[in-house]
């Protein structure tokens, strides 16, 4: 049986994106299993990966791009225990999940409770994990602090507020206008980032300052947002936005 997969044929722009029919299935190994993705995403890492910019990837092209992806179970290689055909599962692939069907090891598999979209479901595998690791492991932010998020509108800066909000936070969120409202609904201050200095913004709004700063902007960028920082406030860059467009 035949399946079909994207490919970057080499680094570049959306025309090196190449769909490609394989001949035959992939077999799952001693301890993985085949999926067959139901659901992907297209982030801003996948356009990072696809130009060669995203410095965890070492592959070369050709290769099938895909940071995350939902799927069910096809078929279990030898020794798989925990997993059954037709179970719904969810992984962080970082490539390969621009493909109908993939293989991966069980370990990595994460179960997908019974009834959730899995369309709605795959927005939580990227965007909400690094929103949550950034919150409550990098920058340790504690219940009623301050925080500043770049790209407020964005995947994962809709994820950090709505996860802000759980700590009620006292969040300031830059973006194009078009996003204010959706930020405001998401209990955050916006701030223009094309017509507003949102280092003199903060400083006004808050008077000394935030607790932390979520900068995937890059470049000037994280000078920029150490600024706006009270004593003992942490700087998280997670990102090069900048440097890739």
């Amino acid at each position: 049986m035949s399946y079909k997969r994207v490919v970057i044929t080499e680094f570049g722009g959306p025309e090196v994106l190449k769909m490609i029919e394989d001949t035959q299935l992939p077999g799952p190994k001693s301890g993985e299993v085949r999926v067959k993705v139901l659901v992907t995403s297209a982030a801003f890492t996948d356009v990072m990966i696809r130009k060669g910019k995203y410095p965890d990837v070492k592959e070369k092209p050709p290769f099938s791009p895909g940071y995350d992806m939902v799927g069910v179970v096809d078929k279990l290689g030898e020794g798989v225990t925990r997993l059954k055909v037709g179970q719904c599962v969810a992984d962080l692939t970082i490539t390969g999940a621009y493909s109908e069907y993939l293989c991966l090891p069980e370990s990595r598999l994460t179960p997908v409770p019974e009834g959730l979209d899995p369309a709605e479901a795959v927005s939580l595998v990227l965007s909400y994990v690094t929103a949550y690791q950034m919150l409550h492991r990098v920058a340790k932010v504690k219940r009623g602090q301050r925080i500043l998020v770049h790209g407020a509108g964005g995947a994962v800066g809709t994820a950090m507020l709505q996860l802000g909000k759980l700590l009620d936070l006292d969040m300031y969120g830059t973006a194009s206008k078009s996003k204010h409202e959706l930020i405001k609904q998401l209990g955050a201050t916006p701030i223009d980032y094309k017509s507003e200095n949102f280092v003199e913004l903060i400083h006004t709004l808050t008077g000394d300052g935030v607790n932390a700063v979520f900068d995937p902007i890059g470049g000037d960028n994280f000078k920029r947002s150490f600024r706006t920082l009270r004593r003992g406030g942490k700087l998280v860059a997670y990102g090069f936005y900048n440097a890739v467009l």
